[in-house]
């Protein structure tokens, strides 16, 4: 998202220069050469090489699953070892040659392979079905290749088989604990990942690092508990977005960058969930905050105050982003009980709007789309919500509606007369004598 972002606003920012004369036109085909020479079909043929690494490795599963009686355990045993020994090599091979992503689709091939040993060895010797337990294997051997190969496929399939492993251990009695040694697993890969500019190995951690957040919210019975979950996931996207944008001003590694994407889309999605549930007639939408929200609400307003006290940039755009999130993480107060329901519903409904206004207005004076679809989609998905279920009677549902878009339009008028305000003292200030 960051990169192609980058390249609309540097493509941009060309065109102005070009036309201002700034720059001569082959000085802006020069920077366009080097900066994104042939970028897309350079990736082609890595695509290509994972997708045939994948297609190889569900032969072998479905070989493993197959488990022929014609061929003796051992010989079925020696045949995984030996293509998982035989691949290394041919990495080897592919990279000293320049191709390295075909060396990394080829070392997470034999990832894959070792995965598929482990349960055929599982298979032959009848040993119990603890898959879990096979996942966090699978995510050791993924992380030793990962380490000694320096290829960023095996850390993609260590951090799915750990967020797998994590979620596995959660049944019965074993929900209400913390699992604790997740962490062993994801700290090492997350610092083997920190150097790495792949895209898809940063979402795959930040996918396992949420699994296991969420399952922190929502211990026992998820019933009963989704609303601890919805709470608490309020105040992690808030805090992925804070972190996520100053990586994004300071340039840090891409997997925190990717808290970017992963925090708005969350924030989102929540904000309607909350919308939704303070227009429910049930009992049980009101609810005590639980400590475990505490202790995520405590996180998010440390990142959003490092975000404002550490950000470089002092511009308008993250105080609004700031201010969004701020609103957003108000919304699970309300739902403790001291507001009535009709006045909850009314609060709710409101604080969503202005988060998701907050969002569009903070990601246009950023430039990023990302806040701005999402803040967008908060905002029509919430339209609907209320049509679908109404605050009160239908006049007061009409009343709600004309005061947020009063509301809006005298926003609207507001920040038309503040951009022509400044277009007038621009035009001023490069036009008065030096």
């Amino acid at each position: 998202m960051f990169e192609r972002g980058y390249r609309r606003h540097l493509e941009a920012d060309l065109v102005k220069w070009v036309s201002a004369g700034v720059i001569s036109d082959d000085a802006a085909q020069a920077i366009r050469k080097v900066r994104f020479s042939d970028e897309a079909t350079s990736r082609l043929p890595g695509i290509f090489a994972m997708l045939g690494a994948l297609m190889l490795a569900a032969s072998v599963s479905a070989f493993v699953a197959a488990n022929w009686q014609e061929i003796p355990r051992l010989v079925r045993l020696a045949g995984i070892l030996a293509i998982i020994a035989g691949c290394f090599f041919p990495a080897l091979l592919l990279q000293r040659r320049g191709h390295p992503a075909a060396a990394d689709a080829t070392v997470t091939f034999a990832t894959l392979c070792f995965g598929a040993g482990i349960a055929l060895v599982g298979q032959m010797y009848h040993l119990p079905g603890d898959w879990p337990a096979g996942a966090m294997l699978v995510a050791i051997g993924a992380l030793v290749a990962a380490g000694l190969t320096g290829k960023s496929g095996p850390l993609v399939v260590a951090f799915v088989a750990m967020a797998s492993w994590s979620w596995g251990r959660f049944d019965g009695g074993q929900f209400r604990q913390v699992h604790w040694p997740f962490l062993l697993l994801f700290v090492p890969g997350l610092l083997l990942a920190l150097g790495r500019d792949n895209r898809l190995l940063a979402h795959a951690a930040i996918l396992a690092l949420s699994a296991w957040l969420a399952a922190l919210l929502m211990p026992q019975d998820f019933a009963r508990n989704f609303l601890r979950l919805a709470d608490g996931g309020i105040a992690i996207s808030a805090a992925y977005i804070a972190i996520g944008l100053l990586a994004l001003e300071r340039g840090w590694p891409a997997i925190t960058q990717s808290l970017l994407t992963w925090g708005t889309w969350i924030f989102g999605l929540l904000l309607c969930v909350e919308i939704g549930l303070a227009l429910e007639t049930a009992r049980w939408v009101t609810h005590a905050v639980a400590p475990p929200v505490y202790l995520a609400q405590g996180a998010a307003v440390l990142a959003l105050v490092a975000l404002a006290v550490l950000a470089r940039e002092r511009d308008k755009g993250r105080l609004v982003i700031i201010a969004a999130c701020v609103v957003g993480l108000t919304i699970p107060l309300m739902f403790s009980g001291w507001l009535g329901t009709d006045v909850r519903r009314v609060l709710v409904s409101a604080a969503v709007f202005a988060s998701a206004v907050a969002l569009i207005a903070g990601g246009l004076l950023v430039g990023l789309t990302a806040l701005i679809v999402a803040g967008y989609a908060v905002f029509g998905l919430s339209i609907l919500i209320l049509l679908w279920q109404t605050i009160g009677s239908l006049l007061s549902q009409s009343l709600f509606f004309l005061v947020i878009g009063v509301a809006l339009l005298g926003l609207a008028a507001g920040a038309h007369r503040l951009a022509n305000w400044r277009r007038a003292n621009i035009e001023i200030s490069s036009g008065s004598p030096a």
